[in-house]
């Protein structure tokens, strides 16, 4: 398993293997990314199937843990579950995965994983661009629209990079095509046709959000 600084936020991601283990952090145990104060975030790839029991040892200023296997196991120890309570650890994943089950069971705090939305194009040949709907950790979501191309600045093309807020209540609303509206033309069709921001609003209605507090229940 591969243990490499994170690109998300301070933090690591780990990937390349299927069982997440405590000897995986080697390499970091004596430098300070592993102990920083304004909390750490581990993502974990898709192929991750397992984290080893008290791993979170390793981590004792975890905040945040991503999720994208949805059948990952995280064995949820009692010295686990006291360090996320304690750090108010937020789970991030999608609807009905492991990731809002381990929130739900231990009183945590549950966001889902930004959605792809639509990807229009061939990245070698005019180019790719990429629509994500996209969620900070206070509970915001905006659109992420990315024009990728192939030895060229995309924005000498008209591509580049945009990002736009949608109101909070945007699922409860709004219409996909609303949304579809705002995001460049070239993806409007695709992000209507495949169903998954229609699919996502709907979830997000009857969960009634996308960050879900259960640190009450």
């Amino acid at each position: 398993m591969i243990v490499g600084s994170g690109y998300r936020k301070h933090g690591f991601d780990a990937h390349s293997g299927k069982i997440l283990r405590k000897e995986d952090m080697s390499y970091w145990m004596n430098k300070e990314e592993r102990t920083d104060p304004r909390g750490i975030a581990l993502g974990l790839a898709a192929e991750v199937e397992e984290v080893e029991p008290d791993f979170f040892d390793l981590l004792p200023t975890v905040s945040e843990v991503w999720i994208q296997n949805p059948d990952c196991r995280i064995y949820m120890t009692e010295k686990t579950v006291r360090l996320f309570q304690s750090n108010r650890v937020l789970l991030r994943g999608a609807y009905d995965t492991a990731a809002e089950k381990l929130a739900r069971g231990y009183h945590l705090r549950f966001l889902h994983l930004d959605v792809e939305l639509a990807s229009v194009g061939d990245y070698f040949e005019h180019g790719n661009d990429l629509i994500t709907l996209c969620f900070r950790d206070g509970g915001s979501a905006y659109i992420h629209q990315d024009s990728r191309c192939q030895g060229i600045s995309a924005g000498n093309t008209g591509g580049g990079e945009l990002s736009f807020d949608l109101p909070d209540d945007f699922y409860l609303t709004m219409k996909p095509s609303e949304i579809a509206d705002m995001c460049w033309a070239r993806c409007r069709k695709e992000m209507l046709s495949n169903g998954k921001l229609s699919a996502f609003m709907k979830k997000a209605k009857n969960k009634k959000g996308f960050l879900l507090d259960f640190t009450e229940s």
